[in-house]
């Protein structure tokens, strides 16, 4: 079987840390027996006229054409995206992109199935380009895709979003709740599937709290909330901050806060957050660590008492499974396909999105008995290998239901 994976979530050297969970599906499913290396990506990459005067899309321009990351072999065209004005053309230039690229690819690499990531613009552009070498699409929902994306604010990519998911032999959701949303937006039930993401066992696992603690140069003597992700409004880490404050304004020793990521597009939301910090005087108690390589993580995780994930919307963040694998529990807002991986209060705590119900459920999470083994075991259920087993099976599928069909 060989495999085309369009995807405009993807690492590269420039940018090693996006997307990361792409990767490790894609990486899984090469190894796959049945696809055995026979897997090949293109990673579209936005740009505009002038952007490398801006430093936020400067770094861009350091991403080769093509490119071997991992065991992948990755080309990454360029599509015109001009943000805000005309985002929703997005699907339309990532299409004339990825046929650029894909029909000299075809030359040597005739594929059996396109893979893409993301209903749009990936999806959108991917039926065209399976319509026109007649090869089954599938799509797989990550979350903004399903969750932000189809509402009255963005009429015209809602719109491509349905006509992709009308159109693709199977949709698959990372998510349940993301499966049931294509559903609602008009994909067929019986064309769907879930599908979640999976966790490296070999990267993520216990290790001791004291030794991780020194290794960061956290403190020994205190409790450690630890958040993982892009700086940006939607993971609410100004809730965190707030819900610190409320502990300590209501008589309570309050916990170590740590934030382990980068600035994202939302260039004013970093300077919101530190201003939070300085003006409920939490300096001391808030540590904004930057951005970490995946493979860096564990000692995070493994130096934390609690993970917290206070995000507005999710599709099924990654994130929680890597915390639950490395033995350190959880508090969570319901959102979308959080519930389904905190599916057992032995794994950790849901909460409504406020500063309040955060405080209770991180006073709850940091007095609470844990079984670190519980959890362990747990997400050893959810493995990347797991994953790809399932998504070659639906690949199979596709491509039977394709051959009958010519």
């Amino acid at each position: 079987m060989k495999v085309l994976s369009l995807t405009t979530l993807f690492p590269s050297r420039a940018q090693p840390v996006h997307a990361i969970f792409v990767y490790n599906r894609l990486n899984h499913l090469a190894d796959h027996p049945q696809i055995s290396g026979k897997l090949r990506v293109i990673a579209p990459i936005p740009y505009f006229p002038f952007d490398r005067l801006i430093p936020k899309y400067a770094e861009r321009h350091q991403i080769p054409r093509r490119d071997t990351i991992g065991n992948l072999q990755v080309i990454y065209p360029r599509f015109l995206s001009i943000p805000a004005i005309l985002k929703p053309l997005d699907g339309f230039f990532v299409l004339l992109s990825a046929w650029w690229a894909a029909r000299r690819l075809r030359r040597e690499f005739d594929f059996d199935v396109i893979d893409a990531h993301l209903a749009f613009p990936d999806g959108f552009a991917g039926v065209f380009l399976a319509r026109l070498w007649r090869k089954p699409l599938v799509i797989t929902l990550r979350g903004h895709d399903i969750n932000v994306l189809p509402t009255d604010r963005f009429p015209v990519r809602k719109r491509q979003i349905q006509f992709a998911l009308r159109h693709a032999d199977r949709v698959i959701g990372v998510a349940d709740a993301l499966r049931r949303g294509a559903v609602a937006l008009g994909a067929e039930a019986i064309k769907t599937a879930t599908i979640s993401n999976g966790v490296d066992l070999e990267r993520f696992f216990p290790r001791s709290k004291a030794e991780a603690r020194k290794r960061l140069g956290l403190p020994q003597n205190r409790q450690i909330v630890l958040s993982v992700g892009r700086i940006v409004e939607n993971k609410g880490y100004h809730l965190i901050v707030e819900a610190l404050h409320q502990l300590r304004t209501a008589g309570q020793g309050i916990p170590y806060l740590v934030v382990v990521g980068g600035a994202a597009d939302e260039a004013l939301y970093p300077a919101k957050l530190k201003e939070t910090i300085a003006r409920l005087g939490l300096e001391s108690d808030v540590l904004l660590a930057g951005p970490q390589l995946n493979e860096s993580l564990r000692d995070w995780y493994c130096a934390a008492d609690v993970y917290c994930l206070a995000s507005e919307t999710e599709g099924w963040p990654n994130v929680l499974l890597e915390a639950l694998a490395c033995g350190t529990p959880v508090v969570a807002t319901t959102t979308w396909g959080t519930p389904e991986i905190i599916c057992s209060p032995d794994y950790g705590v849901l909460v409504e999105r406020s500063a309040e119900s955060l405080a209770q459920g991180l006073q709850l999470a940091l007095t609470r008995e844990w079984k670190s083994q519980v959890m362990v075991d747990y997400a050893a259920t959810h493995t990347w290998q797991n994953v790809a087993d399932k998504v070659v099976q639906n690949f199979n599928a596709m491509i039977g239901v394709t051959k009958q069909l010519d």
